[in-house]
């Protein structure tokens, strides 16, 4: 990541990270405010020039509102299919005893191998406080004690690893 993209960054998760995991709380809830907040700066990270942004905080907030609608139309989806699934209920029981396919283990396979490789490319601390957040669904409290770092800096290195992780898959992806 170029060091101003990087900067930029640092500065307007500094400035704004509280205030954005409060109202990420508020139109999500908290339990996923804080998956809110890290996507939202995640999609920032992923815009080719974020200084053309005129107004970065403006768009941090827009995307937590976006992505919290997305999250509340997934739910309702959820709801609704397993209210309408009751009689398909030992069919779904069926599809998902299924044995996968030689192929898609292999696929599976090669996607954990290449997630492991991108993994060990990042620095140590900052893929801890990843496979801590991602794997173990461990809070950024909890990170932090464990890493000798802030709360805040376990959220910025979750973030980032995040980041990198996005991005080296897509491009194994599309090979």
């Amino acid at each position: 990541m170029p060091k101003s993209k990087r900067s930029l960054f640092d500065r307007l998760f500094q400035r704004h990270s509280q205030e954005l995991r409060v109202f990420a709380g508020q139109r999500g809830g908290q339990d996923s405010a804080e998956d809110l907040v890290q996507e939202a700066y995640l999609r920032l990270l992923q815009c080719p020039d974020p200084q053309s942004i005129d107004n970065a905080r403006a768009f941090l907030y827009r995307t937590i509102a976006n992505l919290s609608i997305d999250q509340h139309r997934r739910q309702s989806v959820r709801e609704r299919f397993h209210h309408d699934a009751g009689a398909d209920d030992a069919l779904l029981a069926q599809i998902a005893d299924a044995e996968p396919l030689p192929e898609d283990r292999l696929t599976s396979r090669q996607a954990l191998q290449t997630l492991n490789d991108i993994l060990l490319e990042l620095p140590e601390n900052t893929r801890h406080a990843f496979v801590l957040y991602r794997l173990e669904g461990l809070p950024h409290r909890e990170i932090g004690r464990r890493l000798g770092i802030s709360e805040r800096n376990s959220v910025r290195l979750v973030g980032i690893a995040a980041h990198h992780v996005l991005t080296r898959f897509t491009d194994w992806s599309e090979q």
